[in-house]
């Protein structure tokens, strides 16, 4: 008895898992695209973001000199607004490109949710 009901906790725990991955709306290629390109045009924002996160989380590199995370994510989400782009529910994680490159360290300086 014990084991039927793993097994069906496991089925069910599957089936969700699978709904979810398949009702998640991704950003198409070319929208990721324009929204790295209005970044980079920024001088604040001059690599390439660090990485995507499931189209919900793009983390973004800048060189902190004196620069405030939070206020640089959201400055970032206000770029993508006045470009009129789909960024509602995206959030913006700020990180320290020069020690990424130069000991692989992941600080986070800051973050915002674009609204």
């Amino acid at each position: 008895m014990k084991r039927t009901i793993i097994i069906l906790l496991i089925a069910a725990c599957v089936a969700i898992t699978l709904y979810i991955n398949q009702t998640t709306k991704l950003l198409p290629p070319e929208v990721k695209a324009k929204i790295e390109q209005t970044l980079l045009s920024d001088p604040l924002f001059p690599a390439r973001p660090v990485w995507w996160s499931d189209d919900k989380i793009l983390a973004l590199g800048v060189v902190p000199e004196k620069l405030n995370g939070d206020a640089a994510a959201q400055k970032a989400c206000e770029l993508l607004m006045n470009q009129s782009l789909p960024v509602s529910g995206l959030v913006i994680e700020i990180y320290d490109v020069i020690k990424i490159q130069k000991a692989d360290d992941w600080s986070l300086l800051g973050s915002a949710a674009c609204k």
